[in-house]
């Protein structure tokens, strides 16, 4: 139960009758009394150690913890907040065949500059590709595939092309740092799951730990039960989906672990399926209203929401997507015409906001 703070009134009138009861014959009415002052300052003293001690309580437990107590309660787990991350991945250019470069080639996209991390050799008709890292961090250094790249110090390599372009999978992984929000809802689920030797929650908690990743979902594939499939959500992105390159970062993480099952391959991005909705006789009809109503459906379901996959099915209520949208502040009634019934999903599936429709 939550610590009780009483008011300066309660708490004054408690040492008023403290006195009255253990120092028969005083009177604390009287406003210029020494009792009466006494009382006064007892309970202004009274209350102040009540409010520390309602600070302290909320304190113990990770759930209701501020800053620096949610840091110790999560450091006793081995937990720490997952700092800002840099984007990697591969561009694709040319240079001058059968030649090997050096890590350390620089490349620029906008304000943000890239380190090639590794060499690389040209082919015989002079195609070239580097694994390339950015040299700041935060998801403002992801980039999505076939943007364009340029070479940031031609002087230094006259041979190369100037134009460059990321490959197929982008440049992924790019995170900010880790919010208080994320790090006491990582520190929960490790209470709630302790490590199992290879149980799905511990693949959960792989993923997580990634920088970026908001939320993780494992599960067994059905005609094989050896091997499983790990489907998350990555900050930053369009409706949290994650690119090909965010998901080779979470596989390299699961790899680096390699738990007891076949988790060859096992990250998965879940293939976004758009929820439309159409909405009548909606009392207060404005763009403020409307806005608000989308954006309160849309963090609907990255509460409520996960992938559903063949045996185990997510089923989306209908009666969550009224509720968010009866919770909007200028809402006053509406129907909600579609979907007529509950939603399901399967095959990875995972649902998103798509178009809203307004009736009369």
């Amino acid at each position: 139960m939550a610590w009780a703070i009483r008011s300066l009134s309660e708490a004054a009138a408690r040492v008023r009758g403290a006195f009255r009861q253990y120092l028969p014959g005083t009177d604390t009415a009287l406003k210029n009394n020494f009792v009466t002052v006494t009382a006064k300052v007892v309970a202004a003293l009274a209350h102040e150690f009540e409010l520390r001690m309602a600070y302290l309580s909320k304190q113990l437990f990770a759930r209701t913890a501020e800053k620096q107590f949610l840091v110790q309660h999560a450091a006793e787990f081995g937990i720490y907040r997952k700092p800002a991350a840099a984007a990697q991945g591969v561009i694709i250019g040319s240079g001058t065949p059968n030649v090997t470069y050096p890590a350390g080639i620089r490349f620029a996209s906008g304000s943000v500059t890239y380190l090639s991390s590794a060499p690389a050799s040209a082919d015989p008709l002079g195609a070239v590709n580097f694994n390339i890292v950015a040299e700041a961090t935060g998801s403002a250094t992801n980039r999505d595939a076939d943007g364009a790249m340029t070479l940031a110090e031609p002087v230094l390599w006259p041979d190369l092309s100037s134009e460059w372009l990321v490959g197929p999978a982008g440049l992924g992984g790019g995170a900010d740092n880790e919010s208080d929000d994320d790090l006491r809802a990582r520190t929960l689920y490790r209470k709630a799951n302790p490590p199992g030797g290879g149980k799905l929650t511990d693949y959960e908690g792989i993923a997580l730990d990634v920088p970026g990743v908001v939320k993780a979902w494992a599960f067994r594939q059905p005609l094989a039960p050896g091997f499983i499939a790990v489907y998350f959500l990555f900050a930053g992105r369009p409706n949290l989906i994650p690119t090909a390159g965010d998901v080779l970062i979470v596989q390299a993480a699961i790899d680096a672990k390699r738990l007891i099952r076949i988790d060859d391959s096992v990250a998965v991005a879940p293939t976004p399926t758009p929820l439309d909705l159409t909405i009548d006789l909606l009392t207060t009809d404005s763009q403020a209203v409307r806005d608000a109503i989308a954006a309160a459906v849309a963090a609907m379901l990255v509460e409520r929401s996960r992938p559903g996959i063949p045996g185990d099915t997510f089923t989306l209520s209908r009666s969550w997507i009224s509720e968010a949208i009866s919770g909007v502040t200028g809402e006053d009634r509406h129907v909600l015409a579609w979907p007529l019934d509950d939603v399901t999903y399967t095959n990875g599936q995972y649902p998103v906001l798509g178009t809203i429709t307004y009736g009369a």
